[in-house]
Parts: structure tokens; sequence; C-alpha cells
């Protein structure tokens, strides 16, 4: 089964300078938990709820001061829209990420393919590996803690 398949085409993009109050909102909105950054022909970032929480609030000035530019991830892990899911899931589980933007053969953001797709549209060992390597602590002492 190709990404193609099972990606979400529909993605939101903000801009570098749209603030963190904005984007939360967008999120909300459109019950997402993660936008790309950039413009309908290049992809230069992605932030997810995660980082807004984590990196946001970790700066201490108020959400509506800070800009997608201050958070997100620059030069975002992707895979190709012809890509097996094996293929992304590979990705996903080296780069330990739960959600994988999609390029075209021309590198034009054409959908985005989470932990979630995958959990519904595979088999459940696949997912399971997936899941079991994303959640994996980063750091050793909290990944041996009993």
């Amino acid at each position: 089964m190709k990404v193609s398949e099972i990606m979400a085409n529909y993605v939101q993009n903000v801009g570098w300078e749209d603030s963190l109050t904005t984007i939360a909102r967008i999120m909300k909105d459109h019950d997402i938990g993660c936008v790309t950054v950039g413009t309908s022909h290049k992809l230069d970032g992605i932030l997810t709820d995660r980082d807004i929480v984590c990196r946001g609030l970790a700066i201490g000035a108020p959400l509506d001061c800070m800009t997608a530019a201050d958070v997100m991830t620059p030069d975002p892990v992707t895979c190709r829209v012809d890509d097996t899911i094996n293929q992304a899931v590979f990705i996903m589980k080296k780069h330990r990420i739960r959600r994988l933007p999609v390029v075209d053969n021309n590198n034009h953001l054409v959908g985005i393919i989470s932990l979630g797709d995958i959990s519904i549209h595979s088999r459940h060992k696949l997912a399971g590996e997936l899941i079991e390597e994303v959640s994996r602590p980063a750091h050793k002492d909290l990944a041996t803690a009993v």
C-alpha cells in the first residue's frame, strides 16, 4: 500500500510570522496536532502542539508574541507520495516522529501521514512497532526505569 492511499491530503499551512496563539487556534478549530510552515511550494518547517507547549512555554514569552519561526522544527524529514507505508514507517521509526509530511517529485507538500493513519490502515504489528519506537523516552535514565 502506498502513502498516497492513506495520507491526509489537506494540510494546514502557516507562515513563519504567524503567532503561536493563531496557530494554536487553527489546531483547535481543525482538530489537528500539527501544521506545516512555509508556502504551498516550499516546506520550511513543521510545528506541533507539543512544540508550542515544550518550546513555546519554556521560552516564557507570551504566546501571541512568539511566531512559528521561534519554535518550529526547520527542514523536516519527509517521505515521497509514492513511498510504501513500510518505507514511511521506517523513516518515522528512524527519526522517532509521529507525523511525516509527504512531498511529490518536485518537493511540493501534498499531504501528511501520521501514526494514527498507520494504525488505522496497516497491520497491527507494524503499527505497534512504530508506536513502541516513537514512544520510547529519549533520555536513557527514563528509558530504563521500571
